[in-house]
């Protein structure tokens, strides 16, 4: 696990995750005890989820927030909070019809120490602002509908529109674009959100060449740092390009309530 004494680094973790979520959502709002929640539409459509991203108050602090939120809502909701927590808020989000999520784990790169390796595959990278070129590999990416694709699409265009600091990244071969991601840029740290590979272009190292350019692209801007929050699966990929994990976190997910 990372530690840096000159900082703290979780806290920047938590500003970057803040910023990116804030920016793509439509309704934000912070809490007390470090809590976070998020709305995708200002209105009930059916990709609306009510998003609940905890710190890492103690849990004396955060429980009375969360159970809050969660009663004052039937819309879906899914809570992100570090492991830690987990055992102290188990039983409370059972009883009120949550089930357990995926595991992932959040993780910084000490920018000053970046060093690119250097391929001779020809590929195409590029910053775009056309999402339509930079949202076609997230479906297969992440197994989600093209309807669902197409509204996260629009709201990354609606960020973009009001100026915020994103940056999208697509990689192309002979003309097919085949992996693409975001990085979002904020007081001087940087955050990677939404690395994703087509099927047919997995294990070929092209994540890997994506995700460099936009390290060297956040260093540029004067980042000093770059974080993200990625898959179990994807901790080794990482590693390999310079990331230190910072602490698990995991999710909890409750469908709507049906109306009475």
């Amino acid at each position: 696990m990372y530690a840096e004494a000159a900082c703290d680094i979780p806290a920047l973790y938590y500003l970057t995750e803040d910023h990116f979520f804030a920016a793509t959502c439509a309704v934000y709002r912070r809490h007390a005890a470090g809590i976070n929640t998020y709305l995708a539409e200002e209105n009930p459509t059916p990709w609306n989820t009510l998003f609940i991203r905890v710190g890492c108050a103690p849990l004396r602090e955060t429980t009375p927030v969360i159970l809050q939120l969660i009663r004052r809502t039937a819309l879906p909701i899914r809570i992100v909070m570090p492991e830690v927590q987990v055992d102290g808020l188990r039983d409370a989000l059972t009883g009120l019809g949550f089930e357990p999520a995926e595991k992932s784990t959040t993780m910084v790169h000490p920018l000053a120490r970046f060093a690119p390796s250097i391929s001779e595959e020809a590929v195409q990278i590029s910053l775009t602002r056309d999402l339509n070129e930079w949202a076609s590999p997230l479906g297969s990416a992440f197994s989600i509908s093209p309807e669902t694709v197409a509204h996260y699409q629009t709201r990354h265009q609606r960020a973009l529109d009001a100026g915020e600091a994103l940056y999208h990244f697509i990689l192309s071969v002979e003309g097919q674009v085949g992996c693409a991601l975001t990085l979002s840029v904020c007081e001087g740290q940087a955050r990677l959100s939404d690395v994703g590979t087509l099927t047919g272009f997995r294990a070929r190292g092209y994540a890997t060449r994506l995700i460099q350019s936009a390290l060297l692209h956040a260093s540029g801007l004067g980042a000093r740092r770059c974080f993200l929050e990625g898959s179990m699966m994807a901790v080794p990929l990482y590693q390999k390009l310079g990331f230190q994990r910072l602490f698990d976190c995991v999710s909890f997910v409750r469908g709507p309530v049906p109306s009475p």
